[in-house]
């Protein structure tokens, strides 16, 4: 199977396979508590709690609460050490938070 490009998705819903997009920038289409609506950040990690049920994390670029330059991935840091603000976008069969997320890479 080819690696997906990012630039060919518009919405994450749209992603089949949520590892791969590990490292790939989006936008909020949506506000949520501290994150305006149209807030870039970076999905940071993928998570499976088992077969009907994974998602994303997100990092945001925030004004008070920027990423740090370069980071594409989790490190193991928690936010009070970080003061990275992150989200997570779950996906189920009755569910899907990820179209709440825009694909900008």
């Amino acid at each position: 199977m080819e690696p997906i490009n990012p630039k060919d998705i518009k919405r994450l819903s749209s992603v089949e396979h949520l590892p791969e997009a590990v490292g790939w920038f989006v936008r909020s289409l949506h506000a949520f508590s501290g994150v305006p609506c149209g807030t870039r950040g970076v999905i940071d990690a993928h998570y499976k709690i088992d077969d009907d049920h994974e998602g994303v994390m997100v990092a945001w670029d925030l004004p008070t609460r920027p990423l740090p330059t370069g980071y594409r991935f989790y490190d193991g840091r928690p936010a009070i050490v970080s003061g990275l603000l992150r989200d997570g976008f779950g996906r189920t069969q009755r569910m899907d938070e990820t179209e709440m997320l825009e694909i900008i890479q």
